[in-house]
């Protein structure tokens, strides 16, 4: 089942070539670790073996065990739509009173939270909407994969650095051109970064690829990048029952360094 088409489906293709060497199935890996831990994998078909016995079919058996086809039957009518099998939505009961939970009730308490937010940025200490009026948010350099890359020489001759790429009416409002040095500061920290126009970018906001720079390179940022995570926090406005820090839309302000 993929969730990213319009309708999801479930589809059936033998395996085309077999395992070679010590390649392993995912649930290998787990069936592994449940035999030597003596644990239970339950599936909605029962407790798969873990002895050694289950195949790739035998999982997907077990795992689809309870579905609205049986996968014996999915294997045999390959390319097929059941029409028949759609799920429709029918008038409801007269006599039910029964009510769906929207969410649970801490989830409930959470977004009452989140309804009185103003910004989105409250929760951070120290944050004043007049001294942060910017927006730091997360980029995809077309070259690299964050920092990945930039050890090939073909890559790094294409970029050396995660700009702040930035609204060319900021830019000029702040008196900053391409390659200007900027230093932008949030709540809990400070980084340098080179500027960047771009007309892709809202007003009020700045985006920058993460995974950059380093600990001492401040004063190299052309060519080892900026440590954007330096704008983060832990000790303030993380998630509650994750503590995933506020890691976009990071209140800032800029300014030429």
């Amino acid at each position: 089942m993929d969730r990213r088409f319009a309708a999801p489906y479930i589809s059936y293709t033998p395996a085309v070539l077999q395992p070679d060497g010590d390649m392993l199935s995912e649930w290998e890996v787990f069936a592994g670790i449940a035999q030597r831990l003596g644990t239970r994998l339950p599936l909605p078909g029962g407790d798969l073996p873990v002895d050694g016995s289950a195949n790739d079919d035998m999982v997907l058996d077990y795992s689809f065990a309870k579905g609205r086809m049986p996968m014996s039957e999915i294997r045999e009518k390959r390319s097929t739509i059941h029409e028949e099998l759609a799920v429709k939505v029918v008038a409801a009961d007269p006599d039910a009173s029964a009510r769906f939970a929207v969410a649970p009730a801490d989830v409930v308490e959470e977004l009452a939270v989140v309804l009185t937010e103003q910004t989105g940025a409250e929760v951070l200490a120290g944050f004043d909407a007049a001294k942060f009026p910017f927006r730091l948010i997360s980029r995809r350099l077309k070259y690299v994969l964050n920092s990945l890359g930039r050890e090939i020489p073909g890559l790094a001759r294409v970029g050396t650095t995660n700009a702040a790429y930035m609204n060319l009416d900021d830019m000029k409002e702040l008196d900053i051109a391409d390659g200007d040095l900027v230093r932008i500061t949030s709540p809990s920290g400070r980084v340098v970064g080179v500027a960047e126009g771009s007309d892709t970018i809202k007003r009020g906001v700045i985006s920058m690829s993460h995974s950059w720079g380093g600990a001492t390179t401040d004063e190299d940022v052309r060519n080892q990048g900026t440590p954007t995570n330096r704008l983060c926090t832990i000790d303030s406005g993380y998630d509650p029952i994750n503590g995933m820090a506020i890691q976009s839309a990071i209140p800032v302000a800029v300014v030429k360094a």
